[in-house]
């Protein structure tokens, strides 16, 4: 289970505002909440004639759902007609064995399956066109080639020609798309010769059947009067064409409402330990006669009047969506991190008034990072609950649980849409979106998340630049030796604070150190040798270093370090802990490493000059490395 409170359901489906599509929604999400389920909608956006990235990406939303934690699963399979998604959807549902799955509008599935009866949901409209009105030169417009409902409904055409003797026209049949941007292409071969035009086109569905029809009278030509257009589906805008497409009809509400129950049956049957058996149930079509066949509409001109008035009030909404929507994309992409992204969201809340929940989580890596590829684990960055502002929490979940805690409604059922945010190679994370009672997402829902997907790009982009830009910065004022500053980071860091210790009269300590005896350690053992002690005395500095203090490499086998707040001793405790590391370092080590160090305490005045202190610290230090060569020599004089 991914939710505490409820079984939940997975409903998959490519794209969300197609009639067909938006019955699923409404009566999956009414039926899922009266039998007690939660239901998260994997929605994908893809088109079959595609060929961009984002499409392309879509596809591991089926890596990505956590099949294994949902209780039984709703899908569409016919909407998946991008190539190798079908395949990769199955592929996903197959994960877990005796997976309770339910199919809507597929006669192919090995699971249960709720379908018009293909077969002979087409024969009532051909026999209308053939035998009502007489239509003798028909020509028929099929999806792409081994598209299966369009292929039995071409083949119905082809059988109801051949029954009645009809000759098919030389131009009988065109390839299409199943969608609207091929009209085109298909008036170019239907109307070919002007004087062998067709009487009548039936098309494999009303997508392709408004679109052509809108063809044909850009050309100067009447439907019906010149040639009849006909569709399938009853898709929501085929009365309101002008003129009213006659189409068949499917009874999506009650497939859908079946293939719910369905799946609530096999949920319980296999908690009982029970089997089913699988079933394929086809439901008739129904036959819509309206003026694009010829037909007259009684009380057409009241209705369209009616949908007049409706269009111009959803015209007016879609432009004022179009211009936030623009307004949304300017924000986000000027969004400096991801608190800034929330804030624009909330901000924008108006602009989604069916919005109740909303949830953004990114992906994180093992190491806490967010990342660009879906991983194991989210981090919520963006909660909006009951349109309260929740701000960026920040706390981090499974992703196989999709929603953070704060999402749990253990006293009601919930549905939610998942939608992944992704752009070219990069997959982000994902949003979680529950609507209002009743609300369904608009044409702007896929949009709108396409916008969150750029704002994060771009900042991912910008914070990649930032990152280069502080590595590149990093790397030119730090010593690469010995991983400390060089001279450069080391003015770097203390110049800016110069002035202000000046003015207060501060008593800081500047210390310069030289590595002892380097040139006999690179005779006696190489380079490597050399910067071997080179960096035993880098990590000596900083394990002696105060807080607050600045150690730089400024020159071959010279080293300054800066401690603010420093006296006499202070100093001695520098060198207290100094030697001691490198005693600790020598310890059965080939080679001893030494330093001598010089140290100026010095009160800062409002004219002292940062170069004078360190030249104060040289000649303090040379005059170190005199007394000890002193010693030295001396020591060697009393063995003689």
């Amino acid at each position: 289970m991914i939710t505490k409170g409820h079984k939940a359901l997975g409903v998959f489906m490519n794209r969300s505002y197609t009639s067909f599509q938006e019955t699923v929604q409404r009566i999956s999400r009414q039926r899922a909440k009266e039998l007690g389920y939660d239901v998260f909608y994997f929605i994908t956006v893809g088109y079959r004639d595609s060929e961009n990235y984002y499409d392309a990406l879509e596809k591991s939303m089926f890596t990505f759902a956590p099949i294994e934690d949902l209780d039984g699963a709703l899908v569409t399979p016919g909407d998946y007609d991008m190539p190798g998604f079908r395949e990769a959807l199955f592929a996903m549902l197959e994960r877990k064995p005796d997976f309770p799955v339910v199919c809507i509008r597929d006669s192919q599935s090995c699971y249960d399956s709720f379908f018009t009866d293909e077969a002979n949901a087409i024969r009532p409209l051909i026999t209308h066109m053939l035998d009502d009105h007489g239509y003798r030169k028909v020509c028929f417009e099929a999806g792409y080639r081994d598209h299966v409902d369009s292929d039995i409904r071409l083949k119905c055409y082809l059988e109801e020609m051949e029954k009645r003797g009809i000759a098919l026209p030389e131009n009988a049949i065109y390839y299409g798309n199943m969608w609207s941007t091929n009209a085109d292409k298909a008036y170019d071969y239907f109307f070919a010769d002007p004087d062998n035009i067709p009487e009548a086109i039936i098309c494999a569905n009303d997508h392709m059947a408004l679109a052509l029809m809108d063809e044909i009278i850009a050309h100067g030509y009447r439907v019906p009067q010149d040639v009849a257009v006909v569709g399938f589906d009853n898709i929501d805008t085929a009365e309101e064409s002008t003129p009213a497409l006659t189409t068949v009809g499917q009874d999506y509400e009650k497939m859908v409402r079946m293939a719910v129950d369905r799946l609530h049956q096999r949920i319980v049957a296999r908690e009982q330990g029970e089997k089913l058996p699988y079933s394929h149930q086809a439901l008739p079509g129904s036959l819509k006669l309206r003026e694009s066949c010829g037909c007259e509409m009684p009380g057409l001109i009241e209705r369209r009047l009616e949908n007049a008035m409706r269009m111009n009030s959803v015209l007016r909404s879609i432009s004022q969506r179009e211009v936030s929507q623009t307004y949304f994309a300017i924000e986000m992409n000027a969004s400096e991190d991801y608190e800034s992204i929330h804030r624009t969201i909330f901000r924008k809340l108006g602009d989604i008034p069916a919005m109740r929940d909303f949830y953004l989580c990114l992906f994180e890596d093992a190491n806490g990072e967010l990342a660009e590829r879906i991983t194991d684990h989210v981090r919520l960055i963006s909660a909006i609950q009951d349109r309260k502002d929740l701000g960026t929490p920040g706390t981090v979940f499974p992703r196989r649980q999709i929603l953070p805690d704060v999402a749990e409604r253990p006293d009601e059922p919930q549905a939610f849409y998942i939608h992944l945010l992704h752009q070219r190679d990069s997959t982000y994370g994902y949003t979680a979106m529950q609507l209002k009672d009743n609300e369904l997402p608009s044409m702007f829902y896929m949009h709108w998340n396409i916008i969150v997907s750029i704002a994060l790009r771009t900042l991912s982009s910008q914070f990649k630049l930032e990152a280069l830009y502080e590595e590149r910065r990093r790397s030119s004022i730090t010593d690469m030796l010995t991983g400390i500053n060089n001279r450069r980071g080391f003015d770097e860091l203390l110049s800016p604070r110069w002035e202000e210790m000046c003015r207060q009269g501060r008593t800081v300590c500047f210390m310069s150190l030289d590595l002892d005896n380097l040139k006999p350690l690179n005779d006696t053992f190489g380079h490597q040798g050399g910067d071997e002690a080179l960096i035993a005395i880098a990590r000596a500095i900083e394990a002696a270093m105060p807080q607050g203090g600045i150690a730089a490499r400024i020159g071959g086998d010279e080293f300054l370090v800066f401690v603010p707040e420093c006296d006499e001793g202070g100093v001695a405790s520098f060198r207290t802990a100094f030697e001691k590391h490198l005693k600790k370092r020598n310890e059965g080590a080939t080679f001893v490493v030494g330093a001598s160090i010089g140290a100026r305490v010095i009160t800062l005045q409002q004219d002292t000059s940062m170069d004078e202190c360190v030249r104060e610290s040289d000649e303090a230090m040379y005059q170190e490395k005199k007394r000890r060569h002193a010693e030295l020599r001396l020591h060697a004089q009393n063995l003689k």
